[in-house]
């Protein structure tokens, strides 16, 4: 069980601390918070009121940045992390309470209780929109996924599915480049097929999936 190895109060605010256990920082609390939980070194804290702690400490707060955040659009686990540890590195800078690891493991768990963090989610709305919008092809799309932290089976299972606006990777490589048919449509053959290619490629979709597609053309 983890321990209060030190409670020192902070430079900028001395009616709020710093809480470290076992040599880390914890969490920062108000006086109230350090006097009703007598929050001092030594004491050892159980796992279930050390969750209550931070929660009242940090997590709550968090949680209504959390809900703007994803207002905006669906995050992965990865990404949550990612803003709050760069939140953590400004406040850091500005010599402000930072955010602790703690903290983020809690605050991670509680969105996924609420069902707002959700990786497998996630992706298939990630895969959908981008699609439709941007008639990316399978090979970027697990690119994209991999660089938001989605796992590999996660990507190969969303990747599998098939989707309702298109009949294959075939059908979206073609609705891809409709698009850009009517500004080529007076290239020479040999130019018109290398552009789109290059086109297609850049989509991220297949080389067997392009030549198919161009030869069709």
């Amino acid at each position: 069980m983890p321990k209060i190895t030190s409670v020192e109060p902070q430079k900028k605010n001395p009616k709020r601390f710093n809480v470290f256990m076992d040599g880390e920082f914890a969490f920062g609390a108000d006086e109230d918070l350090v006097v009703s939980y007598r929050l001092l070194p030594g004491k050892v804290i159980e796992k279930e009121e050390l969750e209550k702690l931070i929660y009242e400490a940090e997590v709550g707060k968090l949680m209504e940045r959390m809900y703007g955040l994803f207002s905006i659009r669906q995050r992965s686990e990865k990404e949550v992390r990612d803003y709050l540890r760069n939140l953590s590195f400004k406040r850091k800078i500005k010599d402000k309470e930072e955010i602790s690891e703690i903290t983020i493991d809690l605050l991670v768990e509680r969105l996924k209780t609420k069902g707002l963090l959700n990786d497998l989610e996630f992706a298939k709305a990630w895969v959908e929109a981008r699609r439709k919008s941007k008639q990316k092809g399978e090979r970027a799309l697990k690119m994209e996924l991999f660089q938001k932290g989605i796992d590999r089976e996660i990507i190969e299972k969303v990747l599998s599915e098939p989707f309702d606006f298109a009949q294959g990777e075939e059908d979206l490589a073609k609705l891809a480049l409709e698009k850009k048919m009517k500004a080529w449509k007076n290239l020479p053959p040999q130019e018109f097929k290398k552009k789109a290619y290059e086109f297609l490629m850049r989509k991220g979709f297949d080389y067997s999936v392009v030549k198919e597609v161009l030869e069709d053309l």
